[in-house]
């Protein structure tokens, strides 16, 4: 199995019965999920989720790399890397702890440390920069504590709830996590890298 390690989570390629997982967290009442992603996907049933799977996995995207968080044996959120530029040496990240219960607890802060050392080390990435509403203080935190620098504002760029809201620019460079890892510990762990990574 194609893995990335973390000190609390491992990084893991899609399985067909991760489809299930998250489509069943879908229809629980939680909607306060962390994400980064500057979309809404309408409704979709079990049956329309299992089919794009089956399709991304005929077809993969070369820009994108989609992996499932671990932890405790369990599959807890998905992280990706998106809009990867081979030229610019850079990419964008999402990430979704999905159930409120596994919040809190440390997996997403780990996660995003595991893929960062990936993407910088193992990927070459130079770049890596994400999105996020200026509400969601507890993911800014978490993006700050990973290194991540506020590198901007979109005014009005997000329509949700019947109203505009800005998006907060966020980017890492290589360098910035490189002395971030000499100074913390825990960061400072190498992630051993992974034999293969499927896309989803």
């Amino acid at each position: 199995m194609a893995w990335i390690a973390g000190d609390r989570v491992v990084l893991r390629s899609w399985e067909h019965d991760d489809v299930r997982v998250r489509w069943e967290t879908d229809q629980t009442a939680d909607n306060t999920e962390i994400r980064l992603r500057d979309w809404h996907e309408p409704p979709r049933s079990l049956q329309q989720r299992e089919a794009e799977f089956e399709a991304q996995q005929a077809e993969p995207d070369a820009s994108t790399v989609a992996l499932i968080i671990e932890a405790e044996g369990r599959p807890v959120g998905d992280i990706n890397l998106f809009h990867i530029e081979q030229r610019n040496s850079n990419a964008a990240v999402g990430m979704s702890i999905w159930r409120a219960e596994d919040r809190g607890r440390g997996y997403g802060s780990d996660a995003m440390r595991a893929l960062l050392a990936w993407a910088f080390r193992q990927m070459n990435l130079h770049r890596v920069e994400l999105s996020v509403d200026p509400a969601n203080a507890q993911a800014i935190a978490v993006y700050r504590k990973a290194g991540f620098v506020e590198e901007g504002r979109r005014r009005e760029a997000h329509y949700t709830d019947g109203a505009y809201t800005d998006d907060i620019m966020m980017g890492i460079l290589r360098r910035d996590f490189e002395a971030q890892a000499q100074s913390t510990p825990r960061a400072s762990e190498a992630t051993p890298p992974a034999k293969r990574v499927a896309t989803q």
